[in-house]
């Protein structure tokens, strides 16, 4: 993966004018997806006909013509392809009618990945399409995207409910497990039984804990086999990604159901090369610090490429599909030009520091027309060409690690789940603390290797702890006088029994109790129950007594690198930065004038909404 990260553009719609302004400010990658299936609101996906139009028959004509559509615009593109894997209306039809089951991928993914005939005719549309742009566009195609799945993000929205297909692979997979095969599928009820206070219980929802598990195994495996499927028809070199991983992020009927949990399966695996995510929703206005929903530290570890998707909708969007849909709930946070171009300084320099790919998704269009906001974008491109690197990271101190098995324990279900109350929060105060941060899973940990880095470690939402995680805990995090913050039930099950005293043996602080740090021997132990009482300012103290170094005493959003380091404020004020050592010389890359010299400050003077990014030479 040493490949220039992707910058590129995205649109659901023929924005040709828009396409222009991006190839004239250098951008030169492309996004085009030949659909076959609507969206969530009915309407299709793309403004071109159909590819896929009954079993075995195929029209390609859609998609050279969007293929021709790009070279118009840029007469040698790279070209980023998704695959529309979602099943077209008459599939669904025809699948029901022959007794094969539920097979609507868009609403019920695990009911469709579970159907032989749904995955042979899947499959093979994929094949088809892959070996025709292969033959005639290879030379431009840079990588392959595979969407299926509510809003083509490998979601599911089936509950969890049982079909014939679904059990038969749910025995397949229990007894290749070892284990005796169930009789059927946990009932709604079991499913979504969690006794203690919202949190299932390792004795009583064993088969729920065992069935959800199982449920995130199969959109992963699947992903796998497609994967797999497609990788033998395209060159070495050649990459696929896909929408999943979204543990950072989903929250209410989303966060166990959607079947994301599996995101450690995927970064194992040498089929996929990247994973994408729209940047997170929970913290983008300005002052926020924006994000990712997948763990971008874990991505690094397995040497995965990840695609930042810059959605965000600018003060010009268009919110009018048609005459009928008009998406008047979905608030315009950035309200003109100035906050437009703050906010997506901010984004592209989330990916800059994380080491992202980055595509500017126009969704219905109308995302990017203001003169300033097109200069940017050839602003970040000249920067983008001169300093992105996927092996870049954040030069952190703080590592928040959050752990997917444990995640099954939550109910998602009720509309009064605490579901989208665990990250959320404590992201938007992490992104508030005024230093970087890395995100990744409970599995990394014996695999990174500059751990001793970290001063602080956030665990959130640990609620299994087995023997073995007490050991990885044990071997690698308390030590070293590191501090260690738990939220929200660390530990209350052993993967066998339910046991607050475990927790409380294991953290030093009983069920709800906050507090700390207090001395563990050779680590500190502090407590904050719930994400939503965490606050910047407690995060801070607690970093500042772990010996982090905090580059602002105000809660800015914050990125530092070896030698790049971003600010962000919603607005005007004058800010100090702290650097760690003397910098020789600190340029504003967006300005490009020279903001310190010989000295270990940086004066940030903002006079309105604004990011800064700072390039630091130390020599």
């Amino acid at each position: 993966m040493n490949r220039k990260p992707f910058f590129a553009y995205r649109s659901f719609q023929k924005e040709f004018d828009a396409m222009r302004e991006f190839h004239a400010a250098g951008v030169n990658q492309f996004c085009v997806f030949p659909a076959h299936t609507t969206n969530s609101l009915g309407e299709p996906y793309s403004e071109y006909p159909p590819t896929w139009l009954a079993p075995e028959v195929y029209d390609f004509a859609p998609f050279d013509q969007q293929i021709e559509d790009v070279k118009k615009i840029s007469p040698n593109p790279e070209i980023l392809c998704m695959v529309d894997l979602n099943s077209p209306s008459w599939l669904v039809r025809r699948l029901n009618v022959a007794h094969c089951g539920p097979a609507d991928s868009f609403l019920s993914l695990t009911d469709a990945l579970s159907s032989p005939a749904w995955f042979e005719a899947t499959c093979n549309y994929m094949e088809s399409l892959i070996r025709h742009a292969e033959e005639k566009y290879g030379h431009l195609i840079q990588c392959y995207i595979l969407a299926c799945g509510t809003t083509d993000e490998w979601m599911d929205y089936s509950n969890g409910r049982e079909s014939l297909q679904k059990l038969n692979r749910y025995r397949e997979w229990v007894k290749a497990r070892g284990e005796a095969e169930p009789e059927c599928i946990p009932t709604y009820a079991q499913r979504f039984h969690a006794p203690h206070n919202g949190l299932r219980d390792p004795q009583q929802d064993a088969d729920a804990l065992r069935y959800w598990q199982f449920h995130s195994e199969l959109v992963a495996d699947s992903i796998l086999r497609f994967a797999g499927a497609a990788r033998a028809l395209i060159p070495e070199g050649k990459e696929i990604g896909v929408f999943y991983g979204y543990v950072l992020e989903l929250g209410t009927k989303r966060l166990v159901q959607a079947g994301h949990l599996a995101c450690d399966k995927l970064l194992a695996s040498d089929q996929i090369d990247f994973l994408i995510s729209p940047g997170s929703y929970q913290d983008r206005e300005l002052g926020g610090g924006g994000g990712f929903m997948i763990p971008n530290g874990s991505i690094h570890l397995a040497k995965k490429g990840y695609l930042h998707e810059c959605d965000h909708r600018t003060h010009t969007a268009n919110l009018e599909l048609t005459s009928y849909i008009k998406l008047t709930w979905m608030p315009l946070l950035w309200k003109n030009e100035t906050e437009d171009i703050a906010g997506l300084r901010r984004e592209f320099c989330r990916s800059l520091f994380h080491g992202t790919s980055l595509w500017w998704f126009d969704m219905w269009g109308k995302f990017f027309t203001g003169r300033e906001t097109l200069r940017e974008i050839a602003r970040f491109k000249q920067i983008w060409d001169r300093l992105a690197d996927r092996n870049r990271q954040p030069d952190a101190e703080v590592a928040l690690f959050v752990d997917p098995a444990s995640l099954r324990y939550v109910n998602d279900e009720s509309e009064n789940s605490f579901a989208g109350a665990i990250m959320p929060p404590l992201l938007r105060c992490c992104n508030r603390l005024g230093a970087p941060y890395r995100v990744y899973t409970l599995a990394d940990l014996p695999r990174i290797p500059d751990l001793d880095r970290f001063k602080l470690v956030i665990l959130p939402a640990l609620y299994e702890v087995t023997q073995e995680k007490r050991a990885l805990l044990e071997q690698y995090l308390f030590r070293k006088n590191r501090t260690i913050l738990w939220l929200h039930g660390a530990g209350l099950s052993d993967g066998e029994r339910w046991s607050e005293a475990a927790m409380e043996e294991l953290t030093g602080f009983p069920l709800d109790a906050s507090g700390g740090p207090v001395s563990r021997g050779s680590w500190f132990s502090a407590s904050c129950p719930q994400s939503d009482a965490l606050t910047p300012g407690i995060l801070r103290d607690l970093a500042r007594s772990a010996g982090v170094h905090l580059y602002s005493d105000s809660p800015l959003p914050v990125w530092a690198s070896e030698d790049l380091l971003m600010v962000h404020s919603a607005a005007a004020g004058r800010y100090e930065i702290h650097l760690p050592r003397q910098a020789a010389k600190v340029t504003e890359l967006f300005s490009n004038r020279i903001a310190s010299e010989q000295s270990d400050r940086i004066l940030c003077d903002f006079d309105g909404p604004g990011t800064l990014l700072f390039e630091l030479q130390y020599r």
